[in-house]
This record gives C-alpha cells, structure tokens and sequence, in this order.
C-alpha cells in the first residue's frame, strides 16, 4: 500500500507552481495575470520549442517594479540536454563541452528571466546514460547554493533517478518534475522513493491525462464539497496526498484567483480545519490510484 505523507505538518510552500509552457506569444502576458492573481512560483525552460522564457522575464521584472518582492517569488527554470532539442533550436553549440553548454544556458536564463539568481533548476532530461548525466550534473552543482540555490531533475524514471541521487554527487535533488498519470502508474513507487527522501514531487499532465480521476466519484464529491470545479477538486486531492507541487498552466484569470484562493484556504497551517476533514477522501482516493495503476 502506499504509504502517507503527512500534510498537515509539511512545512508551507508554494504548492501550485504556474506552467509557462506552450503559451508562445502569450506567454508575457498570461504569466503577469498569474503574477497578479496569487501564483508566487513559476517554471520555465531555455528550451524555445515549448517556452518563451524571455516573456516570462518580462513579467517577473513588470511585477517586481510594480511593488512584488523577490524574494516572496520561486523561480524555476531548466537546462535541456542538446539531444533533446529540435535542429536550429539550440540556444548553445551542440559540439562545445557539456561545462560549456551548461555554462551558456543558464547564463542565458538569468539574462532572459532578468534575475541574478534563480530559487530551482531542473536538469530537463537526463542524458542517454548515467555517466554523462552525472557529468551534467557536477557542473550544475558549482553553481549551487548561489547562483541557484536547489537543483533537480525532470522527465527521470526512477532508476534513474536513483542512480543519480546514490552517486557521489555533493548536491542531491529537492524536486522531481514528472507526468501524474495512469500511463505512468501515477509515479507511486517513484512518490515513495521521493517521500522518504525528502524530495518534492512536482506533478505535470495532472488534468490533461486524467480522465479517470477526473470522472471518478471521488472527485465528484469533493467538488461538491467544496464547491469548486471537478479540476480543482482532483488538484485538491493530488496535494492532499503529501509531498506535491502542482504545474498549473491555466489562461483563464478567473480560474488562477479560484485556484490560488482555494489550495491556500484548504492547506492553510494555522487552520488545518478543512483539510482534517478532507482526510477520508485523500485516503479513499489514494486507494482508487492504486486500483487503477494496477
């Protein structure tokens, strides 16, 4: 069975962290909407065919002169491996050292992002084995803890995840972005590996590949309950689940406000009143994830 986390005595975070990506000229825009509607993390990539990080920059640099402090903000960004990328999307020279390549993009990013350190960085993918990967990865650790305070990793099924957090590396992971789905199994036993560890799951697909949980009659009653969308309500239950961050990438400013105002209402720690009462439905959901992963 799998097992708890407890979230009722996680220390608080931002547990929605707004989705950048696919938004193409608009991403300037609908990321200064999430900027103003309660969003307080974002996540990007220097990697052109799905983020415009340039128009993400634009609007964290519009929100701190209007009067938002930095520090009050999580910014995350990613490094892409160069055999990720589409021919003459390469923000770097593909035949330079992986040092070099590494050094470039992150450069680019805080230039882009207009910042001077970034809160995460993400290693998009590792590389085809685990020996390059940890390459990648020493580099990435100089630049830590000052010019990016914490690193992790995304798109890394679990042994490689493992491989790469049981190598002698100084810097371990804090977060896991990967796709919540039941293709996936919905990650349980990488969750597990991740919770007793210590390390963040960050949940993306959690709406568009989930058509059973949303379906479910789980989620119809605590959308019910809580009077909210069956969206909002499976977001609800996800966290619920302990040791998540969601990927939320709504346009719709109408759903930001609702969603920020009710993951902080539900998972408020100086009233954890609602979510006390919500634990039978985290549990009976945790119940139906392991029936339909199988």
């Amino acid at each position: 069975m799998e097992e708890q986390d407890n979230p009722l005595t996680e220390v608080a975070k931002p547990l929605l962290i707004y989705g950048t990506a696919f938004k193409g000229g608009d991403t300037g825009t609908f990321t200064a909407q999430a900027l103003a509607n309660g969003f307080l993390a974002l996540d990007s990539a220097n990697f052109p065919a799905s983020y415009m990080e340039p128009m993400t920059g634009d609007a964290i640099a519009a929100a701190i002169r209007s009067g938002v402090d930095r520090s009050t903000l999580f910014i995350q960004t990613k490094f892409t491996p160069a055999w990720a990328y589409g021919k003459n999307m390469m923000p770097f020279n593909p035949c330079e050292s992986i040092e070099t390549q590494i050094r470039t993009s992150i450069r680019q990013s805080l230039y882009h992002l207009k910042i001077d350190y970034l809160d995460a960085l993400l290693l998009h993918a590792p590389y085809q084995d685990d020996a390059t990967t940890l390459i990648a990865w020493a580099v990435l650790e100089t630049f830590v803890p000052h010019t990016i305070r914490t690193l992790g990793v995304s798109n890394f099924p679990l042994p490689r995840l493992q491989a790469l957090y049981n190598s002698a590396a100084r810097v371990r992971p804090t977060a896991v972005q990967n796709t919540f789905s039941r293709q996936k199994g919905y990650q349980i036993p990488l969750r597990a590996f991740c919770r007793d560890r210590g390390i963040t799951f960050q949940a993306f697909h959690t709406l568009r590949r989930n058509p059973e949980l949303l379906a479910s009659t789980i989620v119809e009653k605590v959308s019910e309950k809580l009077g909210v969308e069956k969206e909002l309500a499976l977001y609800v239950l996800v966290l619920g689940l302990g040791g998540i961050q969601i990927l939320d990438g709504t346009t719709n400013v109408e759903r930001m406000v609702q969603d920020t105002t009710k993951i902080n209402q539900v998972f408020d720690h100086k009233d954890p009143s609602l979510l006390h009462a919500l634990q039978p439905d985290i549990g009976n959901f945790r119940e139906l994830l392991l029936e339909l992963a199988g």
